[in-house]
């Protein structure tokens, strides 16, 4: 009993001494509470999880530890950059956690780390605003149990960028009150870790969200000092921009590359899709329509994918948002103005702001899911909330103002915890290490480097797309599928697989459009997987009660996926060259290759081995002349423009629309394929120059310190 007096007089005399870092520290405590389950066994299933993020930490980690660069990832559309991939977020610091846990242990420390690390920027964030203590950590609470914290934990991407956005803020206010190297060198770090965990949405969010802090009263609140505020920003966002070069040269390669790339190719259809239901206002202020994860995908009446299934930050937070807004003061207003404009742009075409941003926003078109501006109404809220709760703090004095609060907190963590769980499913451990039955048909490999493909064509079919309206078994119902790439966790390849990433090869979203329209029945996809090596397809029978199940149709006589051909056939005109393509059944003893001239009738070639790694594609071959051969590699094009016969330099035709092709001479070869690699060295070299200049503005301003 004296040992527990003891604790609570030393407990008390902390809080005495430090009380923002105690009653943060509790508040984040209180916070394990609704993500308790990420404490538990089990993987979390829910989402992306199962067919992208998975798949993509896992190749990456791969790689790393088998001492390769992740260039490739030889399993999606049989080889796409992964190094490049904005969901692998390759350059992401949380990526360590993959390197040193298990997956599905590293999925939910990066969650909670995320969830955590945000709740106490926004607690900062509070703080550089002047509110105290309690309110302060009771803000930090209510950021990390609100609906859309919750709802992004699950895209790890956004978990990273979202949990990034209120150090951001902090360090924009930090610059604009104090001026000096270091809050510059804070806001520049801030920056470029919201570039390396995903990019442009975060960083089209962090600009508005910076044009709303900016509108606030400064040291004078003047034009002057306005702009003065502005240019220090830019300068501070330069330099972000710089330490995260690697990052941005990577989405900027694979930005060329894709539809994104592309003038006039994304329509504003394009960012209007997944905006937020007018149906959804009520779940503003209350969960209601699809909040409950765990229970239904889509709710009646709401056709979209809710990108947030709860948007509310609780009951708890509205009440003293409500008595900020009658009684507060502030930064009450603006506070007020990112909420609406959060939920007015998360409308989409509903409102004219919207349309406003497309015209002003370079590449604004290029981002799906409006909703996702729905973070602005969250950070808004929230901060509303603190601010009511300031409101309390300062009325109440002593013991009673703690209990207070710790009252407060009870009550959010109360309100929060029954949905906060529901929005993250569970599944049983064996989702990562059980094999899907629906691979068992295919052929054991004897060469797990160079892993078999499969063409899941049911994720185009009725059947297929039915799926199951019971979230919990949404990620075992993933894997069966084998949708998109969860069948490249158990060394499965796939090609053609439908997948709207903006961040597609153009040549291979075509392909994605082209399956998508051919008539049921057609045996054109079916030829196209085969012609790129699948060994069969993926389609959707029926199985007891009438429910949908998996399997493989395994293709007669498959061919593989690097052979040489028979014929060339060039042309100049694409779509000319695709119509013979298709005229002519697919052949898989042709290359179709774009170019002027005629195509020379190549001579035979066999190949001798096959390496696929992450870091490159290698095949030794062996051409019998008397003239070159061709070889065609049904990998895209985008991950084998850097070619090498015999480690020297050679061109590469884009072969079959978007694959790759090229001739090799008489004689037995090597030939090595890989991406382009150049930008990689140019932006470390960036990054290395700015973090040294990140270091020089840190060093001084420690040096100024200690001189005082």
């Amino acid at each position: 009993m004296k040992g527990l007096r003891d604790l609570l007089l030393r407990f008390r005399e902390s809080a005495g001494r430090r009380p923002f870092e105690v009653a943060l520290l509790v508040a984040l405590a209180l916070l394990l509470v609704p993500y308790r389950t990420l404490l538990g066994p089990g993987v979390p299933s829910g989402r992306d999880l199962v067919p992208y993020f998975y798949p993509l930490k896992a190749h990456l980690v791969e790689a790393l530890l088998a001492g390769e660069m992740p260039w490739i990832d030889r399993f999606r559309w049989g080889g796409l950059p992964l190094l490049s991939s904005p969901g692998a977020a390759a350059f992401d610091p949380g990526n360590v956690l993959f390197l040193l846990l298990p997956t599905a242990a590293a999925a939910k420390a990066w969650m909670l780390l995320r969830i955590l690390s945000g709740a106490a920027g926004f607690a900062v964030f509070l703080r550089v605003t002047g509110l105290p203590p309690l309110s302060s950590a009771l803000g930090a609470l209510a950021w990390g149990a609100s609906g859309i914290t919750a709802s992004s934990a699950s895209f790890l991407s956004t978990s990273s960028a979202h949990a990034m956005l209120p150090w951001f803020a902090a360090a924009l206010l930090r610059v604009r009150a104090r001026r000096d190297r270091r809050s510059v060198a804070a806001l520049a770090v801030a920056t470029a870790l919201l570039v390396v965990a995903s990019v442009p949405e975060p960083l089209l969010v962090a600009g508005l969200l910076a044009l709303v802090l900016l509108a606030g009263r400064g040291e004078s609140g003047g034009v002057r000092e306005r702009l003065g505020a502005a240019a220090l920003w830019g300068a501070a966002g330069l330099l972000g921009a710089l330490l995260a070069a690697p990052a941005l040269a990577a989405y900027l390669v694979t930005g060329l590359d894709s539809i994104r790339g592309a003038p006039g190719a994304l329509l504003p259809g394009f960012a209007e899709q997944g905006a937020l239901p007018l149906a959804r206002l009520p779940d503003l202020f209350a969960d209601g329509v699809v909040a409950d994860w765990t229970s239904v995908i889509r709710a009646d009446g709401i056709s979209t994918y809710p990108y947030f299934p709860s948007l509310t930050p609780g009951r708890v937070a509205w009440i003293l948002a409500l008595l900020a807004l009658v009684t507060g003061r502030g930064g009450r207003l603006r506070a007020f103005a990112m909420a609406l404009l959060g939920v007015l742009l998360a409308l989409g075409p509903a409102t004219p702001l919207f349309g406003l941003i497309l015209g002003i926003v370079p590449y604004a078109s290029s981002i799906r899911y409006p909703e996702k501006y729905a973070v602005l109404f969250g950070f808004g809220v929230v901060w509303l909330a603190a601010l009511g709760a300031a409101v309390l703090e300062k009325a109440l004095a002593g013991r009673g103002r703690t209990l207070a609060f710790l009252g407060l907190g009870l009550l959010l963590v109360l309100d929060r915890t029954p949905i906060t769980s529901r929005l993250i499913p569970f599944s049983a451990a064996s989702l990562l290490e059980e094999r899907p039955p629906v691979l068992d048909a295919l052929p054991v490999h004897p060469t797990p480097e160079a892993p078999p493909r499969i063409f899941p064509h049911a994720m185009y079919e009725a059947a297929g797309l039915s799926g199951t309206k019971d979230p919990r078994e949404s990620g075992e119902w993933l894997k069966s599928w084998a949708f998109p790439f969860s069948a490249s966790l158990f060394g499965v390849a796939s090609v053609f697989e439908r997948d709207y990433d903006a961040a597609l090869p153009r040549p291979q979203l075509e392909w994605v459009l082209f399956v998508e329209t051919s008539p049921g029945g057609s045996p054109v996809p079916a030829a196209l997987a085969r012609s790129a090596g699948a060994l069969g397809t993926v389609v959707g029978g029926t199985g007891s009660g009438g429910r949908s199940v998996p399997a493989v149709r395994l293709f007669r006589d498959p061919v593989p996926p690097f052979r040489f051909v028979d014929r060339v056939v060039r042309g100049e005109d694409p779509q000319e060259l695709a119509k013979r393509f298709l005229q002519e059944g697919v052949p898989t003893d042709a290359a179709f290759v774009r170019g002027a001239g005629e195509g020379p009738v190549p001579s035979r070639g066999r190949l001798l081995r096959v390496s696929d790694r992450p870091s490159r594609l290698e095949l030794e071959v062996e051409v019998t002349g008397p003239g070159p051969a061709y070889l065609l590699v049904c990998r895209p094009l985008v991950t084998t423009r850097e070619a090498a016969v015999d480690a020297l330099a050679t061109a590469v035709d884009d072969a079959n629309f978007g694959f790759s092709g090229l001739a090799v001479p008489k004689g037995r070869h090597v030939v090595q394929l890989r991406p382009r690699r150049g930008w990689l060295i140019i932006a470390a070299v960036i990054s290395a120059l700015a973090l040294a200049a990140t270091s020089i503005l840190c060093l001084r301003r420690r040096a100024a310190v200690s001189t005082e």
